[in-house]
């Protein structure tokens, strides 16, 4: 079969005029952690080419550490990065102007060995307390804070070792570290192969007045990015949403990302699924914004250095 000369030019120009378009969407360039859970989400969103349905080329840059992921956002290495919205709120507080999308709820896990009998926040004086990524780690945080509303300064009082999860996680099954403060998908690991939860960091945040499920990390992006690209924002926006929609429904999704999750068998692989659904979030709603702000303030308070600076809720509003 013989195509015309003008089919052939009105196929070039269809072709060309299609990747014309495709060069031109704004790109949205995210900073993650190598082997941080959000991977799995952003990586869902690329193989639905959500991206380019909702108007943006999103750009996945992976960094070695938060530190790394933070820097590259103060100096426009990227345009947004997954933290939680403390760190955004004393950003603000000091004159940056930062923007939060819920990414998760899920804050860590604190875990102890089978039998461990460790009943009060107490009796961690002069325990072996394993925190893995470092002291910015959400969960360590919130168990510095709850301790020290107690009386007990763990910086202090306790033996701190901060290290990369994997290694931490050997070290309390060495019997090095009495307690693994971790990521939360870590210790879904642990306690599917029969490790305890020591505690709950979402209790803790209610019994410290935050009673509202606040989701402590989010998608972190400058105002002026955000009012600048509104569109691919909010493009942005819709197609997370649209990716969390899809693996909280339907569990064939997962097979494509199980490389990514190396699970090492069929009990860790459901268990990080599952821990992944129970922190998915809603929007921000006020009253949740209203513990948020009384959680700022005693965050503050129990810091050696208290500044007296308060949250300001519109971190909450993305584009003005």
């Amino acid at each position: 079969m013989f195509i015309s000369l003008r089919k052939l030019i009105t196929y070039a120009f269809l072709l060309f005029s299609f990747n014309a378009f495709a060069e031109q969407l704004p790109q949205v360039r995210v900073a993650v952690l190598q082997s941080g859970t959000v991977n799995w989400e952003l990586q869902h969103l690329k193989n639905q080419s959500y991206d380019r349905q909702f108007g943006f080329d999103l750009q996945i840059n992976k960094v070695a550490s938060l530190s790394a992921a933070r820097l590259a956002l103060t100096s426009d290495s990227v345009d947004i990065i997954v933290s939680d919205w403390l760190w955004a709120g004393k950003r603000n507080a000091d004159g940056a102007q930062l923007r939060f999308i819920p990414f998760s709820s899920q804050i860590g896990s604190v875990i102890v060995k089978p039998g461990q009998t460790i009943k009060t926040l107490a009796e961690l004086k002069g325990k072996n307390i394993g925190v893995a990524g470092g002291p910015l780690n959400k969960g360590w945080v919130l168990l510095r804070t709850a301790a020290k509303d107690a009386g007990v300064d763990l910086e202090k009082e306790a033996k701190v070792q901060y290290g990369a999860p994997p290694l931490l996680s050997q070290a309390l099954k060495r019997g090095q570290v009495d307690v693994l403060v971790t990521f939360w998908h870590y210790g879904a690991r642990l306690e599917a192969e029969g490790y305890q939860r020591w505690l709950s960091l979402e209790g803790l945040m209610s019994d410290l007045g935050m009673k509202s499920k606040v989701p402590m990390l989010g998608y972190i992006l400058k105002a002026g990015f955000a009012n600048q690209n509104s569109v691919a924002v909010e493009g942005f926006t819709k197609a997370i949403q649209q990716t969390k929609n899809d693996l909280a429904e339907n569990d064939t999704y997962w097979n494509g990302l199980r490389h990514l999750m190396k699970a090492e068998n069929d009990e860790i692989y459901q268990a990080l699924i599952k821990g992944y659904r129970n922190g998915t979030p809603k929007s921000v709603d006020t009253d949740q914004i209203s513990d948020a702000v009384r959680f700022f303030e005693l965050i503050d308070q129990l810091s050696s250095y208290p500044s007296g600076n308060q949250l300001d809720p519109t971190l909450f509003r993305v584009v003005e």
